[in-house]
């Protein structure tokens, strides 16, 4: 009978933190900073080895109108950030480096923000003097329909906060 009741304790103990999984997972992304609403010009920063999300992206923003897309940083009010689930170390030449271990030491990377799961993509809007993280998402990006809907999170929120201030 105890057997029972711990078998009971623990199916719904898992029940619960899977049901809590599912419903972050699905949480929708907080408000939008002024400065993303009022900036005109974004520049696309692809942290991923995928050239396809980068042009995802390009078409998303393309459709979408709202930013003009620029060649630099430098030239633009915010930069939108592409990142998977893995980043890379540049060491120059010459350098000692540490030997090497394939387990991550950390889930993050240089940028402080957390490494996207796999088979998903973490877009991130920036402000690129400062490098703040002003508004960031995770969209699965595993499949061709994923990829083509990466910048949809960032035009939801935004409609959302004009729905807000229009009221």
């Amino acid at each position: 009978m105890n057997f029972l009741k711990k078998t009971r304790f623990g199916f719904l103990l898992a029940a619960a933190l899977v049901s809590f999984g599912i419903a972050y997972a699905n949480e929708k992304p907080g408000g939008v900073p002024a400065k993303v609403m009022s900036a005109k010009t974004i520049y696309v920063d692809n942290q991923t080895n995928d050239a396809e999300l980068q042009h995802d992206a390009y078409m998303g923003l393309g459709k979408w109108g709202r930013y003009e897309i620029v060649d630099s940083p430098q030239k633009a009010d915010l930069v939108l950030r592409l990142s998977g689930s893995s980043a890379v170390k540049f060491v120059p030449g010459g350098e000692a480096t540490d030997t090497y271990n394939p387990k991550p030491v950390s889930e993050s990377f240089a940028g402080g923000e957390e490494l996207a799961p796999p088979g998903c993509t973490r877009v991130s809007v920036v402000e690129p003097k400062s490098r703040t993280v002003l508004w960031s998402d995770v969209r699965k990006t595993s499949n061709s329909q994923g990829k083509s809907k990466l910048v949809e999170g960032l035009h939801d929120a935004v409609d959302q906060q004009e729905k807000k201030h229009s009221k």
